[in-house]
């Protein structure tokens, strides 16, 4: 199950950070983070089969990403989730705006946790729960509905809080943010490994990469993208960093 982390305005040195795990089939085509062609502008993976994304910015420092929630009764939708960020990156609506819209649309898609951030405002939105603003604070989330709380996004949002206490700079930073997202329990039941463990490794479905985002002070982005193998094992990574579009 999909695991993120944000913390908006937590830090003076970093007033947006993401730290997000996706859980994926292995088998399902991905492309690893880089520019897109189309629409232009947008920085993150992509899912190749459905031509969406999980997680993605801009030249501006527009950000979002979408999860999965789990119900059994209607899994899917006739629109790929991967769209509504892919649809927010490529357009000029707000935050607030964006967040309205999906849900009113939600029905064209699969059950959905949405995080739209235009540069100023964080928005959440889901197609099970009211759309609503978040404020600065720190908000994790992973494939449970909005409002619930699994072991795995407490544990997650307890450790950015602990590693902000005293926040070091970018690089040593961002190892500890990829270190907590690595955590794992590989001796666990697939299920208690979806709801407890940050990193989930299985041969099938797991955790396919690990993102970090940092946007310092200075109107900087740094876009760090970890990936792996059905093993756990690391076998790439991408890293971009560039000045923010005025």
């Amino acid at each position: 199950m999909c695991l993120i982390v944000v913390a908006l305005g937590a830090t003076p040195r970093y007033p947006l950070i993401v730290a997000a795990n996706r859980d994926e089939q292995h088998a399902r085509p991905t492309a690893s983070a880089a520019w897109w062609t189309e629409p232009p502008n947008v920085f993150g993976g992509r899912d190749l089969l459905a031509g969406g994304t999980w997680l993605a910015v801009d030249r501006r420092g527009r950000f979002a990403a979408v999860t999965n929630v789990r119900d059994a009764a209607r899994p899917t939708g006739p629109r790929s989730r991967g769209a509504l960020v892919t649809d927010f990156l490529a357009g000029e609506d707000s935050a607030e705006r964006y967040a309205a819209r999906a849900a009113r649309d939600g029905d064209e898609f699969g059950p959905f946790n949405l995080l739209v951030y235009d540069g100023r405002e964080l928005h959440f939105a889901s197609n099970r729960a009211a759309a609503a603003a978040l404020g600065a604070a720190l908000h994790a989330f992973s494939n449970g509905p909005a409002g619930t709380e699994w072991p795995k996004t407490s544990s997650a949002r307890t450790g950015v809080a602990r590693l902000l206490e005293a926040p070091p700079h970018d690089g040593p930073l961002i190892e500890s943010l990829f270190a907590l997202l690595a955590e794992r329990d590989e001796s666990a039941p697939a299920e208690r490994q979806y709801q407890h463990a940050h990193f989930v490794v299985n041969p099938r479905y797991g955790t396919r990469c690990s993102t970090v985002v940092l946007v310092d002070d200075g109107g900087r982005l740094t876009f760090v993208e970890r990936s792996f193998d059905s093993t756990g094992e690391r076998v790439g990574e991408v890293r971009e960093t560039f000045e923010l579009a005025r």
